[in-house]
């Protein structure tokens, strides 16, 4: 089995669930997991080739949904400095081209007290992934954090451990 793992983070969280669902993946095959803009910035980042089995998307819940331009510049206005930098999911998601045999998943991080009644990213991701012919191995899914940069609620690295365990067993 060949992953790819795809994620946009703001300020971490986001990419340890993303490393963490990849490290459990490489139990079952050879995964990447690669930063958003660093795939969006590559010659043909915007083409998922057809010898991967299975694509992971994931990123932050912002106003309940994916990211655009403006939650990320205001999330940089009022924290700083972010790890997703350039574009984001939403951005690759429109662009990218996939193979017509390619297994999906999608995730998101939110804020742990956040009812999901108004979205959540992981939905959004799960949605647009279905358009473009993936076929989904698995409900869109939630990791909770502590606030925008509290990081983590205890147990969510388990969590996604197990699940990408799962995802990967799925697919071989």
């Amino acid at each position: 089995m060949k992953a790819l793992v795809v994620y946009e983070s703001m300020f971490g969280s986001t990419r340890t669930i993303a490393e963490t669902i990849g490290a459990a993946l490489a139990q079952h095959g050879s995964v990447r997991v690669v930063e958003v803009g660093t795939l969006l910035a590559e010659q043909g980042g915007d083409t998922v080739t057809h010898d991967v089995d299975l694509l992971v998307v994931g990123g932050p819940t912002h106003t309940f949904g994916m990211s655009r331009p403006s939650t990320r510049a205001e999330a940089v206005r009022k924290h700083g400095a972010v790890v997703s930098s350039g574009g984001g999911v939403r951005e690759w998601l429109d662009s990218v081209r996939l193979p017509s045999s390619i297994s999906a998943a999608a995730f998101d991080t939110r804020v742990g007290t956040m009812r999901l009644a108004g979205g959540a990213a992981a939905k959004g991701i799960d949605k647009w992934l279905s358009r473009l012919g993936a076929t989904m191995i698995s409900p869109p899914t939630s990791f909770m954090v502590k606030g925008m940069t509290g990081g983590l609620l205890d147990g969510q690295v388990t969590k996604a451990r197990e699940w990408g365990t799962k995802l990967g067993l799925a697919v071989t």
